[in-house]
């Protein structure tokens, strides 16, 4: 098996994780890396913090420092197909920011970046049926741009990096097709 990284991402609502655990059940060997995870845990090596808001509120350069360091410790310890859990862009009260800004292109080198999209409709009614999440509400227009924005950056990024871009259609009672896509891209592991 050759050593690759896969990044997927998607907007909140979109059944990113869901549609990684299916294929993930499928394939035992390949692993997941949550990057905010990896994130705080090297911030709290720092002495930083021990949750994502004493991280979130660092000043910039500390966040980027500490965005480098976590795509070059995801890197290194990679074996075999890792998957990536992150974001195309995250959507926060000043704009859309780069979730795979180039030093974590660099570090990382992901061979693909997935992005797993939803209707619109779809991911709205998703987000005010989860009553365990503090989503905004965009409203099917607002989320339709920002699959768009996704899609735009995730190609630029793949300008930049080599990757490829794969977007996985995860319909209403279409999981098993999003999964077998997602597990087509492992390699057959």
């Amino acid at each position: 098996m050759t050593d690759k990284i896969i990044a997927i991402t998607g907007v909140p609502g979109s059944g990113k994780t869901t549609v990684l655990k299916k294929a993930i059940s499928k394939a035992p060997n390949v692993s997941v890396v949550n990057f905010a995870e990896v994130m705080l845990s090297v911030g709290t090596e720092l002495g930083l913090g021990s949750d994502h808001d004493a991280i979130r509120t660092q000043p910039l350069d500390v966040q980027r420092d500490l965005q480098k360091k976590a795509a070059e410790k995801i890197a290194k310890e990679s074996k075999g197909v890792t998957i990536v859990d992150t974001h195309a862009t995250i959507k926060t009260s000043s704009g859309y920011l780069p979730g795979l800004p180039q030093w974590v292109l660099d570090a990382l080198n992901p061979s693909t970046i997935v992005i797993v999209e939803s209707p619109p409709k779809d991911i709205n009614f998703r987000r005010k049926m989860d009553k365990s999440r503090n989503r905004d509400d965009e409203g099917e227009a607002g989320i339709e741009l920002h699959q768009s924005l996704n899609r735009a950056i995730s190609l630029a990024y793949a300008a930049s990096s080599g990757a490829t871009v794969k977007i996985i259609a995860n319909e209403q009672n279409k999981l098993e097709e999003a999964s077998k896509d997602l597990l087509d891209l492992f390699g057959g592991v």
